[in-house]
């Protein structure tokens, strides 16, 4: 074979060659990044995945359960009307805790906020505010 048709059959090769890498290259698009939600979802999926459990409950004491109470109490009924009941102050009864508020002043008519905590699991189980 001529030298001349070897080195157009070369040439020819090395610009398919490098055609075909520029489609491949171009034909890529960048795939969209994971939301985070959707990737926490996937993770915590896995069988692998095990929540905690306390020991002493996820509610262990008062002040806990006083918090968790006023954040409640002040996403319904406003932090204004909370405020004027502050100190909120918590009872254990097996696994429920009761938080009330105080009313303000000692004895006058009306009620505070009163929300009940289970103490193993966090959850809310009762919420009223008595006027």
């Amino acid at each position: 074979m001529p030298q001349s048709v070897q080195l157009l059959m070369r040439t020819a090769s090395l610009l398919f060659l490098g055609m075909t890498l520029a489609v491949s290259i171009f034909a890529q698009r960048p795939t969209a990044p994971l939301d985070e939600w959707k990737a926490l979802d996937i993770s915590l999926s896995q069988k692998s995945m095990k929540s905690v459990h306390p020991q002493n409950g996820f509610v262990p004491d008062e002040a806990t359960a006083v918090k968790v109470a006023v954040a409640i109490a002040v996403a319904q009924w406003g932090e204004k009307v909370i405020a004027e009941e502050l100190p909120f102050k918590g009872r254990l009864r097996g696994d429920v805790w009761t938080v009330k508020g105080t009313l303000h002043p000692q004895g006058a008519l009306g009620g505070t906020a009163v929300i009940q905590v289970s103490k193993s699991t966090g959850a809310i189980l009762f919420a009223v505010h008595q006027y």
